[in-house]
């Protein structure tokens, strides 16, 4: 993971602070909007209030109306809307109460406007009583009336005056009827006032009594018209002063109550005068803290937006300074990408050229073919140069055949540069000392790669594993001396193994002589030469090692084939083993068919 550098931390802090002044500032915006909404509602709510209030005024004035409507029309319409308004004011009361709850004051104001309202339609209910009371006093006008027209024609025939009687009587039944529409109403009307219904009903029985006075009266005056008409002016008079009382008290009763009305109603609008200016005040105080909240979020607005201004402006600044010095890099980076493509390309024709070299010091495949019929060199480098090699010399005077499989110290450039010194020796050891015994060979070779690595004054430790074979085609005898590189010998499908020495091929703790191993063969036996690459490569399913006893199994497996085949398998296998994973060394297998 790459580590920031101190630039990079600083605009990210710088970044980060931006984003939480936006967001303090959004907090800040959002919190008076919320405020402003719920000032709003209020207010809202405080004009439904009025609103409430103003109508309920209006329903009051409705009724009255109603009350004074009925008394001229005697209309039952008006008294349903009286019921209605009655309702309605009930209802926007509650409502009022609803919207004041929470707020002791207007509750209190609430509470006596209910009451207010309730004694205000208790006056108007007595008012409609009084009215009902008056039509029983009409009806006594209309018996006086009755008497009266009765004196005038007591010499008329007592049927023709019994007719006129019944023909009245008739006009007063149909006035009654005209009023049983109201019954229902006055029905309600003395239900919820139970305290009066004993008197209402004491009113109701003076008036039937009276009446049955009045006909009894008349009937008396019909038929003891002989009576003296003195007594008969003495109970006229007295009905007529009993009336006028009556209509006295009625008149006095109701301006009463008109007046208590009107103080009733005084003490309505009064209280809705008081709310009005409630109202105006908590409007002006809440206009006043709206301004404040305000000019102080302006304030902060203002104050946070210049800081962020600010940093904004010293973000840019900085990431100008870090572009500019960005390009500086990039350009400074591009021209070292530049040099060290450059160099790779020197290397890699260094390497390129080392190859050259390197192939140019292993045997050609036409010689091997030639000295070999019956063989394969499997040569899989790691990199593109290697430390292990396969040698070859062909010695036609002592007719013999030297040949080998060495896996030098290190892979790539530092191996391959061992590999010339080792493949140097062992070309002296045959060529410039004449030696033909692979022990022999080895031991010369350890010398010279010694003396070699050593003219530096280094103390160089490098040096080589190898398995050499001398076959000599006279005799049928084969000769192998290895360092640290074993033989395998396949005899009718029987794979042997002849044991190298355990020391390599350079500066040893313990140098010892090599041993040389003479060994007889057959036609058709095999023999094998290989380095440490192929059985130490991991791979397959686990991720392991290929290891030796599986390798021996392969090289049972494929000997039934020619040696091209053979070379084909095994190169599948080790591929197939590696799967994904990478190389770990050189690979060098050589089989030879005797």
């Amino acid at each position: 993971m790459l580590k920031r550098t101190p630039f990079e931390k600083k605009v990210i802090g710088l970044l980060i602070i931006v984003v939480l002044s936006v967001a303090c500032i959004a907090m800040l915006v959002n919190v008076n909007l919320r405020n402003i909404i719920t000032d709003i509602t209020e207010e809202a709510k405080q004009d439904e209030s009025l609103i409430l209030m103003k109508e309920m005024v209006y329903d009051i004035a409705d009724a009255e109306n109603g009350v004074k409507s009925y008394s001229l029309t005697k209309n039952p319409i008006y008294l349903n809307q009286f019921e209605l308004k009655t309702a309605s004011v009930e209802t926007k009361i509650q409502r009022l109460r609803d919207l004041s709850e929470g707020d002791e004051t207007r509750l209190a104001n609430v509470d006596s406007l209910e009451k207010l309202t309730k004694n205000k339609f208790l006056i108007l209910e007595d008012l409609l009583i009084l009215q009902d009371q008056y039509r029983v006093d009409k009806v006594l006008d209309q018996v006086l009336k009755n008497i009266n027209e009765v004196t005038a024609t007591n010499n008329e025939d007592v049927n023709s005056s019994n007719s006129e009687q019944a023909k009245d009587n008739s006009n007063t039944d149909q006035e009654i009827e005209e009023s049983e529409g109201e019954k229902g109403f006055f029905q309600r009307l003395f239900n919820r006032r139970k305290n009066k219904e004993d008197e209402n009903s004491g009113k109701q029985e003076n008036e039937t009594e009276l009446e049955g006075n009045t006909n009894n009266t008349t009937e008396d005056i019909l038929t003891t018209k002989d009576k003296d008409e003195i007594n008969f002016n003495k109970e006229v008079n007295r009905i007529r002063d009993s009336e006028l009382e009556n209509e006295k008290e009625i008149k006095a009763e109701e301006l009463r109550l008109i007046q208590q009305d009107k103080a009733i109603m005084d003490q309505i609008m009064g209280i809705i005068s008081q709310m009005e200016k409630e109202h105006s005040a908590n409007l002006e105080k809440q206009l006043e803290l709206s301004k404040e909240e305000s000019e102080v979020t302006k304030y902060l607005v203002a104050g946070f937006s210049l800081l962020v201004i600010i940093m904004l402006i010293f973000a840019a600044y900085t990431l100008y300074k870090y572009v500019k010095r960005n390009n500086a890099y990039k350009k400074a980076l591009k021209q070292a990408k530049n040099e060290t493509e450059q160099r790779n390309r020197e290397v890699m024709d260094s390497i390129q050229y080392a190859q050259r070299i390197q192939s140019a010091i292993l045997p050609d495949m036409k010689k091997v073919t030639d000295c070999l019929p019956e063989s394969f060199i499997l040569y899989k480098p790691k990199d593109i140069v290697a430390g292990d090699f396969y040698w070859m010399v062909e010695l036609p005077d002592k007719n013999k055949t030297l040949f080998a499989v060495a896996d030098c110290t290190g892979h790539g450039v530092p191996g391959a540069m061992v590999s010339v010194v080792c493949s140097n020796a062992l070309n002296r050891s045959v060529r410039e000392f004449g030696l033909y015994e692979p022990a022999r060979i080895l031991e010369k070779t350890r010398d010279l790669v010694i003396e070699t690595l050593d003219e530096g004054g280094l103390n160089v430790n490098d040096g080589m594993d190898i398995a050499l074979c001398a076959i000599d085609h006279s005799n049928g005898k084969l000769q192998y001396a290895g360092a640290n590189n074993s033989l395998y010998i396949l005899k009718k499908e029987k794979m042997m193994e002849v044991k190298p020495d355990k020391q390599p091929v350079g500066k040893h703790i313990w140098s010892k002589p090599f041993t040389n191993h003479e060994l007889e063969f057959e036609k058709g036996d095999q023999i094998y030469l290989f380095t440490d690459g192929l059985p130490d490569q991991f791979g397959g399913p686990k991720g392991k090692k290929f290891k030796y006893e599986p390798f021996k199994e392969l090289l049972i497996q494929s000997s039934v084939n020619s040696t091209e085949v053979q070379k084909q398998q095994i190169n599948s296998a080790f591929e197939n083993w590696r799967g994904s994973f990478e190389q770990i060394d050189d690979v060098c297998v050589v089989g030879v068919r005797l």
